[in-house]
């Protein structure tokens, strides 16, 4: 089993328990991030690919902000279900760079939002919207692959937006082979 030390050498924590303690503190701030007062939720999906379905996203939307209601709409304006009301209290944009959009689509949808968070997706995005993920400065975290980079900016963007996200699918490692070797040997009975 993997073992980390502080800088003192003092105590040793495995790998997994750091792991968990990272996620604890990645949740605190996200519960941080939280917007108050949230009734109506716009979600502007990407186009490049959606990692959550539509009903999971909303799912986890609500897990968040349980007195609210998601609406969805894709980049282009149009929605997704039922229609959006002129005015919500807060916009996700999932839209990436490069990305086709209206010319100006953000600004009609900052006009329509109280808060809004999103990616920096140029046109003005970094000084119209309250929180922004760049993807761009941050290319150093960021997978190669499309669909793992989707995943990692829009878990990101949802992180800023409040919405705290749980990876409760992972299967954890296989730890048959390593148990046997820690445990003391056994004694003979005499």
């Amino acid at each position: 089993m993997e073992h980390s030390t502080n800088r003192v050498g003092e105590s040793t924590i495995d790998r997994e328990s750091e792991i968990r303690l990272t996620q604890m503190a990645e949740k605190d701030d996200v519960i941080a991030n939280r917007v108050t007062g949230v009734r109506f939720i716009l979600i502007v999906l990407s186009s490049r690919g959606m990692v959550y379905d539509v009903e999971s996203l909303r799912q986890k939307v609500l897990l968040s902000y349980p007195d609210s209601t998601v609406f969805f709409q894709t980049t282009d304006g149009k929605p997704v279900g039922s229609v959006a009301p002129k005015s919500v209290d807060l916009l996700i944009d999932f839209t990436g760079p490069g990305q086709r959009q209206p010319f100006f689509h953000a600004l009609t949808l900052r006009r329509r939002a109280r808060f809004a968070v999103g990616r920096n997706a140029g046109m003005f995005r970094k000084k119209i919207y309250d929180r922004i993920y760049d993807e761009m400065s941050d290319s150093g975290n960021i997978p190669e692959e499309i669909l793992k980079k989707e995943r990692f900016v829009q878990k990101q963007v949802l992180n800023r937006a409040g919405i705290a996200f749980v990876q409760a699918g992972d299967v954890p490692p296989d730890l048959g082979k390593t148990i046997a070797l820690e445990l003391p040997p056994m004694q003979s009975i005499g």
